[in-house]
C-alpha cells in the first residue's frame, strides 16, 4: 500500500521531529517514519547540552529564555519550547592526570557569579517529547516501529520503503536517519564523502560525585600503573538529573571501575551508582559536497563529519523544512527550489568548521605521556576564552600555550617538538578507518 504527502521525514530525533513539525505549521501533509515504539526515549549516548551562547557555531549564537522556555535561535529567526529540566555550568576543564591542575577554558567563578555566561545541560527526552507533541497537533502523521530500507526517486518524488513492505511517497524527503545515515549510502550520497574512522563509546550516568568547582565540563587522562589499562580517557559533565549525579564518558566497565576506585579522581566519588549506561558507534565521513540528491534533502549528522549536536540538528531540520514549503509553494519541486538550504548549509556548516580541527583537540592530549601531560597543565595558567564550539576548541588551546613556548622549549624541549609537529593533518594520518577513539557523544 502506498501513501502519498508533501515531505517524508525519515528518522524521528532532533532533527527529524523538528523538520516535520515545521513544515506541517507550515501547511505541508507530512508523515515522519521512525524505527522506534516512542520516539522521545533516547538510548543512544548523549551528553545533553547545547553549544551555545559564548562563541558562534554554525554562524549562530543560540540561548535558553527561562522566561519563554524556549531555546532562542536569532540568527536564524525561530525558537523551540521547552518544558523539562535545566542545570547550568560555567566552564570547560582539562584535567591533568595528579587530578589537580588545569587548563581552564573560561572563568568559571565569573560565569558562577552571573558576571559571565553560563551553558546549560537539559533533558532530550522532554525536548523530543515536546517537538513530537507539537508536531501531532499540527498534523504530522507518524509511522513507528518503521524500519526504512530505501528510498528512490520517482517521477511523483521520493519512494521510501520500509522493511514490511510499505511504501510511502513524498515530493521530498527529509532524511534525519542520523550518523550512520542509511539513505546517505542508499541513494548514492557518500560516494563522494572520505571515510574517516568508525568509533565506539560508552557513557554512564553516576551518582555520589562531588568536587570542587563541579558545575563544569572536565576532560582528562588517568593512568593505570598496575592494572595495565595504560591512559584511561574520560569526559565528565553536570546530570540534569540529579545534583550529585554526573554523565561520564569512559571506555567501558573495568575503566570506570578504575576511575572510580583507584584512580588520581577517586577522591571525587563516594559510594558512585552507575543509573543509566548507554553507547554509541558512528561512522565518521568528510562533509557531503551538499546536503541533497535526488530530492532527498539531508539534515543534522546524516551529511556533516561525526555529529552536528544538538544545536545543529535543530538548526538544519527547521531550515530544510521551509525550503520544502518555499519549493512546493512556487512550483519548484527540485534542487533548485532548495537551494535556499543547500547554499545555507554549505556556509554555515563546511565553509565555517573544518572538520580536522574537531579531530584535533580530543586526539592532542592523548599524544602525551602522563609526566608531560603533567607539566602542560601546569603552565598554562591563564584562564582561556569561553568556548563549547568543538570545531574551535583546539585553536584556543594551542593560543594558550603559546605564551610559555619559550619556556617549554627550554624545560621540556622533547614536549616542545611534540607541540611543534603536531598539526591537524598529522591528526588525520594518525587515524586508520577502523580507529576506536572514542569520542564522546554530545
Amino acid at each position: 500500500m502506498s501513501r502519498n504527502y508533501d515531505l517524508v521525514v525519515v528518522g524521528g530525533g532532533t532533527s527529524g521531529l523538528e523538520a516535520a513539525k515545521t513544515a506541517a505549521e507550515n501547511g505541508l501533509s507530512v508523515a515522519l517514519l521512525e524505527r522506534k515504539t516512542d520516539p522521545a526515549r533516547v538510548y543512544r549516548a548523549c551528553a545533553q547540552m547545547f553549544l551555545m551562547n559564548m562563541d558562534s557555531f554554525y554562524n549562530e549564537r543560540m540561548y535558553f529564555s527561562k522566561e519563554q522556555q524556549k531555546w532562542i535561535f536569532p540568527a536564524n529567526n525561530f525558537s523551540v519550547d521547552y518544558k523539562g529540566g535545566y542545570r547550568e555550568f560555567y566552564a570547560t576543564h582539562f584535567i591533568a592526570p595528579n587530578a589537580e591542575d588545569r587548563i581552564e577554558i573560561g572563568d568559571y567563578e565569573a560565569n558562577a557569579s552571573g558576571a559571565g555566561t553560563a551553558a546549560a545541560v537539559f533533558d532530550k527526552e522532554a525536548l523530543l517529547q515536546g517537538l513530537f507533541e507539537r508536531g501531532q497537533r499540527a498534523g504530522v502523521t507518524y509511522y513507528l516501529e518503521r524500519n526504512v530500507v530505501d528510498a528512490r526517486k520517482t517521477a511523483a518524488g521520493v519512494e521510501v520503503l520500509t522493511s514490511s513492505g510499505e511504501k510511502v511517497t513524498g515530493t521530498f524527503c527529509i532524511a534525519a536517519d542520523g550518523i550512520n545515515s542509511r539513505l546517505a549510502r542508499k541513494v548514492g550520497l557518500n560516494r563522494e564523502r572520505i571515510f574517516l574512522f568508525t568509533s565506539g563509546s560508552v557513557s554512564y550516568y553516576v551518582t555520589g560525585v562531588t568536587f570542587d568547582r563541579s558545575e563544569m565540563i572536565c576532560m582528562g587522562n588517568a593512568f593505570d600503573h598496575e592494572g595495565g589499562l595504560g591512559a584511561v580517557h574520560f569526559c565528565m559533565l553536570p546530570s540534569v538529573y540529579r545534583d550529585d549525579e554526573y554523565w561520564l564518558y569512559i571506555a567501558g566497565d573495568e575503566k570506570l571501575k578504575f576511575f572510580t576506585q583507584k584512580s588520581t579522581f577517586s577522591k571525587w566519588f563516594n559510594k558512585v551508582e552507575v543509573t543509566h549506561k548507554r553507547s554509541a558507534v558512528i561512522n565518521a565521513w568528510g562533509p557531503a559536497r551538499e546536503p541533497f540528491k535526488d530530492n532527498v534533502l539531508f539534515v543534522g549528522d546524516s551529511c556533516w563529519f561525526a555529529e552536528a549536536e544538538n544545536t545543529g540538528a535543530l538548526l538544519s531540520g527547521h531550515k530544510a523544512a521551509n525550503a520544502v514549503s518555499k519549493a512546493l509553494h512556487i512550483g519548484k519541486a527540485d534542487r533548485e527550489g532548495v537551494m535556499d538550504y543547500i547554499e545555507w548549509w554549505q556556509k554555515n556548516w563546511p565553509e565555517t568548521h573544518d572538520y580536522k580541527d574537531f579531530l584535533c583537540y580530543p586526539v592532542f592530549f592523548r599524544i602525551f605521556n602522563e609526566d608531560e601531560l603533567n607539566y602542560l597543565h601546569k603552565v598554562i595558567t591563564q584562564k582561556l576564552f569561553w568556548s563549547l564550539n568543538p570545531f574551535n576548541l583546539y585553536g584556543h588551546i594551542m593560543r594558550g600555550i603559546q605564551p610559555h613556548v619559550e619556556r617549554i622549549k627550554k624545560e621540556r624541549p622533547a614536549l616542545a617538538e611534540k607541540l611543534a609537529k603536531f598539526t591537524p593533518e598529522q591528526t588525520i594520518n594518525m587515524m586508520k578507518p577502523a580507529t576506536r577513539l572514542g569520542f564522546p557523544a554530545y
